[in-house]
């Protein structure tokens, strides 16, 4: 099991590789229990949007401001 990175309250941007995601900035609400694989998942929000997202851990990646 991979340990969460990232912390309530962190900016992150999606990773170049994941097109699921539009390219903005998100933050971190909340940690998720992690995926069967071991994966951790995050609950994130977009300052634009009023969607809040989950997302696997390889998806995301720190995000200056």
């Amino acid at each position: 099991m991979i340990a969460h990175v990232f912390k309530v309250g962190e900016v992150v941007r999606p990773h170049p590789s994941c097109r699921a995601l539009p390219h903005d900035i998100f933050r971190i609400l909340r940690l998720l229990p992690t995926t069967a694989g071991g994966v951790p998942l995050y609950c994130i929000k977009s300052e634009t949007e009023m969607i809040e997202r989950v997302v696997e851990q390889n998806d995301i990646e720190a995000a200056l401001r």
